[in-house]
């Protein structure tokens, strides 16, 4: 019983890599993508995301916070991120791979 979970494990993420390839997903860091996924999950309906929420996701909050900050400007300069046009900081526009 133990190996089909185990086979069906190993299943499951050699379909996540493969659909992390087709997205594009697959160039980020795995800290990246966290970050990134974790501000997809819990934008607002326009888009918006505010770096605290990022934080409290469960894909980061167990990151340190040097690592977060570092991935955070990472998928910023990649255009993944956007600051949000009235300034505000820690507001953000997650756009799409």
């Amino acid at each position: 019983m133990a190996s089909s979970i185990v086979e069906n494990i190993i299943r499951l993420k050699s379909m996540l890599s493969d659909m992390e390839q087709d997205f594009g997903l697959a160039e980020l860091s795995s800290v990246e993508k966290n970050v990134y996924l974790a501000a997809q999950d819990i934008k607002s309906h326009d888009g918006i995301v505010e770096t605290k929420h990022i934080l409290d996701h469960t894909f980061t909050q167990k990151m340190s916070r040097p690592t977060f900050f570092r991935a955070l400007k990472s998928i910023q300069e990649k255009g993944l991120l956007v600051n949000a046009p009235d300034k505000k900081v820690g507001l953000f526009i997650v756009n799409s791979i």
